[in-house]
């Protein structure tokens, strides 16, 4: 009896992992096939907006960790059915809970910035076809807003005395 359950267990589990898409990689902003809200963006990333680049890291437990070449020190994580806190901001945090809904990545959250002001947040990450990330962001702070992120994966970011905070070259 206990081995059809391992069994099933086992069957199960990879039946669930092989539904959620990998979104690892670097990711360049297509401002083209885009549709950017200044106040609808990745918050935390970027100031306003849509971070030009993304850098995604899908770990094996499952855990995804999102950071752009802007605000390199707050980086998005997710822990899909867990609340996870990420700093924005001058004293900031963004709260959300992440889950999986088919082979989209759904995060709910508020971003409560340092004065007690609060901005409900919901953003759907999926993969596309012809390698595109899209992510759908959808902000309320007294006003709805949206905006459609569509990513192409790339294989290289340019030499790092082009980034935002270009590398220091040894002497």
């Amino acid at each position: 009896m206990r081995a059809i359950f391992m069994t099933v267990f086992v069957a199960a589990a990879a039946i669930l992992s092989a539904q959620a898409p990998d979104f690892s990689g670097t990711w360049r902003l297509d401002e083209s096939k885009s549709r950017v809200t200044a106040t609808a963006g990745i918050t935390g990333l970027i100031p306003a907006g849509a971070p030009k680049t993304l850098h995604i890291t899908h770990s094996a437990n499952g855990t995804i960790v999102i950071e752009s070449q802007i605000n390199e020190a707050h980086a998005r994580i997710y822990r899909p059915g867990k609340e996870t806190a990420t700093p924005a901001g001058q004293g900031g945090a963004v709260t959300t809970t992440s889950k999986w809904e088919g082979t989209s990545l759904v995060i709910e959250g508020a971003l409560k910035a340092a004065n007690g002001a609060t901005t409900a947040i919901r953003e759907v990450l999926s993969l596309g076809a012809g390698g595109t990330l899209t992510m759908e962001v959808t902000t309320t702070a007294g006003e709805k807003a949206s905006s459609t992120l569509v990513y192409t994966k790339i294989t290289d970011v340019g030499p790092c005395n082009t980034w935002p905070t270009p590398c220091k070259r040894p002497k």
